[in-house]
């Protein structure tokens, strides 16, 4: 049978948290320049970004690696995941200017389609006994 996306496969918690990391960068410089969230500084926490950056890219490298090994032995998701993870670490060059948001999202949004194209090869795989 087919694997629902929704719920507590990994793949798509890591999509979650890949796809709202990638949301939250391209929405911070928006609202912070609308004047909302004047006194939210303390939402944009290096740290925090740089413990998402690296908590992402674990829950993809062990759920993308798993599956390919395991599973599929497709190429796609690994190839989406090394291009999100090269623009994550690019972003990283940049303190806060407008290009570390956009490597930032474009990255999230990156690993975020890499675990949907690692789900869609596990989920159109024929049953096996294993």
């Amino acid at each position: 049978g087919r694997m629902r996306f929704f719920g507590w496969h990994i793949d798509f918690l890591g999509f979650s948290a890949s796809f709202a990391c990638a949301v939250h960068c391209m929405a911070w410089p928006l609202l912070l320049s609308l004047g909302f969230l004047g006194g939210a500084e303390w939402l944009e926490n290096e740290m925090l970004e740089r413990l998402l950056i690296i908590g992402s890219i674990i829950i993809a490298s062990y759920s993308i690696g798993k599956s390919y090994f395991r599973d599929h032995r497709r190429p796609a998701p690994a190839l989406w995941l090394l291009g999100g993870i090269g623009f994550l670490l690019s972003s990283l060059l940049f303190e806060h200017g407008s290009i570390h948001y956009i490597l930032t999202a474009i990255g999230g949004f990156s690993i975020a389609f890499a675990h949907y194209v690692n789900w869609k090869h596990l989920s159109c795989k024929l049953p096996v006994l294993r």
